[in-house]
């Protein structure tokens, strides 16, 4: 037996770890998508009130009235949207026999299902930050529709 085939107590302890590795991988993988929309979301958040802090008087101006239809609109869409996705998604992971079909059609539900309950919540704590910076930005801006 050759010492690469043989296996010491060390590697059976180690395979759990490399298991758990291997989870938080595919995890922040998965994830990836809503983490980039989040902070594209928080980024552009963050420059807007910069703006009309230097006096660009953004309310009232063309760019109010698209982000006043154009945010809820998104939110809206994402939030029926993943609702209607992962209804659809729930019922479709009945039909396939193979094991890992039904997994990956599951954790695609399980995303459309994150998506349109948390897209709402992040619209809603993006409005309270604009509002927390003092300027008139977010008297004139919603991002939350339904509300």
């Amino acid at each position: 037996m050759k010492p690469s085939e043989t296996r010491s107590d060390d590697d059976a302890d180690a395979q759990p770890v490399r298991e758990k590795a291997h989870g938080l991988y595919e995890t922040t993988k998965t994830h990836a998508p809503t983490i980039g929309f989040a902070a594209f979301v928080a980024l552009t958040g963050m420059t807007a009130p910069v703006a009309a802090q230097a006096g660009s008087g953004i309310c009232g101006t063309p760019l109010a009235d698209t982000i006043n239809q154009a945010a809820p609109l998104i939110v809206g869409l994402l939030m029926i949207g993943g609702a209607i996705l992962s209804y659809i998604l729930h019922n479709a992971s009945a039909f396939p026999k193979n094991p890992q079909a039904v997994q990956e059609i599951k954790d695609w539900r399980n995303r459309a299902a994150f998506a349109s309950i948390t897209t709402p919540l992040f619209a809603l704590v993006m409005q309270l930050f604009i509002g927390f910076t003092g300027t008139d930005l977010a008297t004139c801006v919603d991002l939350v529709p339904f509300v």
